[in-house]
């Protein structure tokens, strides 16, 4: 049977790298679901998860908070009702309740840190370095930033 993993992701550029790594992946032993604001590919099943916050209005941590709260039971009806063994993510801040689910369930999280940082840190990249079962930058210069990420190189 085949390991069931969350892809996890916000819109623009965070689906974009999430589709770039899906390319790098041995899909041949594990089964995804996409978890994001729309699907990655017809052939992934998808879970439909808006970004934390709306970029186009300001909102106050209550707003936040209860976007990110309300889709916790909906994650955890999907893990056991798949399996769920773990999760990838390339941002952006949807995916921190997500990983603290999971890693509460001992789950497997890696998390990779988007290719625009090179000389900042994000601040979903701040919360998941704590978070995370691995960590990855896919720029040298973000080494300084995270002492234990692994660089993994541009996707």
């Amino acid at each position: 049977m085949k390991k069931v993993v969350l892809l996890i992701y916000g819109e623009g550029g965070h689906r974009q790298e999430m589709k770039l790594l899906l390319e790098h992946i041995d899909t041949g032993t594990l089964d995804f679901i996409s978890v994001g604001p729309a699907p990655l590919d017809e052939s992934i099943r998808h879970v439909s998860l808006m970004d934390v916050r709306d970029k186009n209005k300001h909102s106050n941590l209550i707003t936040l908070l209860i976007r990110n709260l309300s889709c916790l039971p909906m994650l955890y009806k999907i893990v056991k009702k798949y399996g769920v063994s773990g999760a990838i993510s390339t941002g952006p801040g949807n995916a921190i309740l997500p990983f603290i689910l999971l890693r509460l369930l001992g789950k497997k999280t890696v998390f990779v840190e988007t290719f625009c940082r090179f000389y900042t840190r994000s601040i979903t990249g701040r919360v998941m370095y704590r978070i995370a079962s691995d960590f990855y930058v896919q720029n040298k210069e973000q080494l300084v930033f995270y002492k234990n990420a692994k660089y993994s190189g541009r996707l």
